[in-house]
Order: C-alpha cells, then structure tokens, then sequence
C-alpha cells in the first residue's frame, strides 16, 4: 500500500512572505520517494523569480537517484544523479545564451553518499538521537559534508498552533552555484510526535529566512514509518 505524506510551508525575509515551497513523501514498502519545489511569491518575485523542483528514489537507506532543476533568474541548470555500488553517475547542465555547459562523469566512492533529498529526511528521523552526525553528499559533483546535532527541546509555536519539538543546529558545508548559497548556521525545529520541520531558520549568502509549516496533507505518522522501514 503506497502512502504519502506532503508537508507546505511559507518562507519569511524579515516579516515578508517571499516564498512557497512543498515536500511530498511517499513510502512504498521499501521504496521511498521525495518530491520538493520551491518558488518566490509576491515580493520575492520582485527581487529574484526562483522556481526549483526536484525528485529522489531511495530503497531503504539507499539512494538510487536525484533529479533536481534549477530557475534562479537567469541562472538555469539541471542535476541527474544515479546512485551505483562503487559510486555515483551524474550529469549537470547550465543552459545559458552563449550555449549549455554540460559536465557529466563518475565520482567513485566506497561509503555511502546521500542526495541533499535524502539528507535532509535522515537529519528528521534522527532527531532524538543527541549525538552530533556528519552525513557525506554527493552535490555538484563533489562530496560535501552536513554536519548536525540536536541540542534540546523547545515548545514553538506556528500560524497559531503550538508544538513540542527538537531544536536542532545544522551546518551545510556546501559550496555550489546559484542564487541560494547556504552560509552559516541553521536551525530546525522539528516536532516531537510525528518527526515533520515544522520551523526553520536558514542562512544564505544573500540573507537569512525563516520557515513556517503551513499545511499537511496525509498521513502524518509517516516519516515515523519511513524510520522503522529502515530498521526493516
């Protein structure tokens, strides 16, 4: 039986919304898939339209590939990346006037890397463990490392309602292209009973925002069934 879980969430620059953004879970025994976009709304149009949109497939803990597309303004590029035994197979293309730069090979690796869908799923089925962790990404064609560390609990409150939640303190050590560069510290709240972000502060070179859940569709206990599928 396949069963999804789509969370919503409305993205804050200072007391502006200036974005939107979804992600969908879908467990199917031991086949996961996550589906994200996200796009500038009102006042972030203004500033910069950005529309990105993505997919990752694991089966278990392991992924098994990663498509995500990029519209940052003028800057457009598309990621593919296919999961193997020894490593990762990937091609990225930027498409600009002058022609597409296309940059497309074999990175082999023998530990596991993660796509940045998958990364950010393992960091909220983690949460209750008080250990700081490292995953390795494989992210423009280059291992990148997520370090993260939940630091205690904290009640917050979101569009009115309140949650009891793990705070936890992330560092992307990641270097890539486009308008949204992750710089500093980020912190996630994520609630105690079901595992779902439902608030973010995240930093980037061009300003810090905050996150607020929204709205969820569907199974909600899912990303707890998603860890004890791991454990399969």
């Amino acid at each position: 039986m396949k069963l999804f879980l789509t969370t919503c969430y409305t993205i804050y620059f200072l007391l502006f919304p200036v974005a939107e953004s979804c992600v969908t879970y879908k467990l199917d025994g031991l086949k996961t898939t996550i589906s994200s976009w996200a796009k500038t709304v009102v006042i972030g149009k203004l500033v910069r339209r950005v529309h990105n949109w993505g997919k990752a497939e694991l089966l278990g803990t392991k992924p098994v590939s990663f498509q995500l597309f990029q519209r940052e303004g003028d800057f457009k590029r598309d990621h593919t990346y296919i999961f193997e035994e020894r490593g990762v197979s990937y091609k990225i293309v930027r498409y600009g006037s002058g022609g597409n730069e296309v940059k497309e090979g074999f990175f082999e690796s023998s530990v596991l890397l993660l796509d940045p869908f998958t990364a950010s799923l393992m960091v909220y089925i983690d949460t209750p463990n008080f250990v700081t962790s490292t995953l390795q990404l494989f992210y423009d064609a280059k291992v990148q490392q997520v370090s993260y560390r939940t630091v205690g609990k904290e009640r917050v409150s979101v569009f009115g309602k309140s949650y009891d939640a793990w705070k936890v303190i992330l560092i992307p050590s990641i270097e890539t292209k486009g308008v949204l560069k992750p710089k500093g510290r980020w912190f996630l709240w994520i609630d105690r009973e079901t595992l779902i972000p439902v608030k973010l502060k995240l930093g980037f070179t061009i300003g810090s925002v905050s996150v607020h859940l929204k709205e969820v569709k569907g199974d909600r206990r899912l990303l707890l069934r998603i860890k004890d599928s791991f454990s399969r």
